[in-house]
């Protein structure tokens, strides 16, 4: 899946094993692995100025009204990176529970990658998957 596309999850599945609706965002695809990250419109706990906040307490990205296809203020969540195996992400578009709804400008894509691979809590492998994808997304 492209870095900075959106799409909605119907039955998203968190670490916490809660389900529910989400708009996730794609960081990266390599190797049959796509993660990504989770958004929320309640941004009561995060700061509300444009772009990368991964020195807050809670690591975000804020997408301002207008930026991009969403009709709220967005928070990327980034302290949960989740993987998802293409063939599940394709399965589940089929079935019908998981729908693009749009994509990042290329600009914002690249700060938003760049903003994931500076918070602490992406691990290792997931880093390795963005930032080749960072990489290729820049060619």
């Amino acid at each position: 899946m492209t870095p900075g596309t959106f799409f909605v999850d119907k039955h998203f599945r968190f670490h916490d094993g809660e389900e529910a609706q989400k708009i996730l965002v794609a960081l990266g695809t390599n190797h049959g692995v796509t993660i990504v990250v989770k958004t929320t419109s309640r941004g009561a706990r995060y700061l509300n100025d444009y772009g990368c906040q991964a020195s807050h307490r809670f690591p975000n990205f804020h997408l301002v009204q207008g930026c991009c296809c969403l009709s709220k203020p967005t928070w990327v969540c980034l302290d949960e990176y989740y993987e998802f195996k293409d063939s599940e992400l394709l399965q589940r578009h089929f079935s019908g529970d998981v729908n693009r709804i749009g994509e990042l400008p290329d600009p914002i894509t690249i700060e938003l990658m760049e903003c994931a691979l500076s918070t602490d809590d992406i691990s290792g492998r997931q880093t390795g998957i963005v930032r080749n994808a960072l990489d290729e997304y820049r060619k």
